[in-house]
């Protein structure tokens, strides 16, 4: 996720609200204030890849 997260310009975190979003789900990300809420409103506006997708789908299926 670094590395993606690196090549396009974003945080993790914004990669992985991103990655849930591509998925289909709508994600609920939780903010304590508003640097948080900036970072999250920034996994929206663009997409991941293809490639980026199959990574992230084979990184998620050893987390299972």
């Amino acid at each position: 996720m670094n590395d993606i997260a690196t090549q396009q310009g974003r945080t993790c975190s914004q990669v992985a609200l991103n990655w849930v979003i591509q998925k289909g789900a709508i994600p609920i990300p939780g903010a304590k204030n508003a640097q948080q809420s900036q970072d999250n409103a920034g996994a929206l506006g663009w997409d991941l890849t293809d490639v980026e997708m199959a990574q992230l789908d084979r990184a998620s299926r050893s987390f299972v």
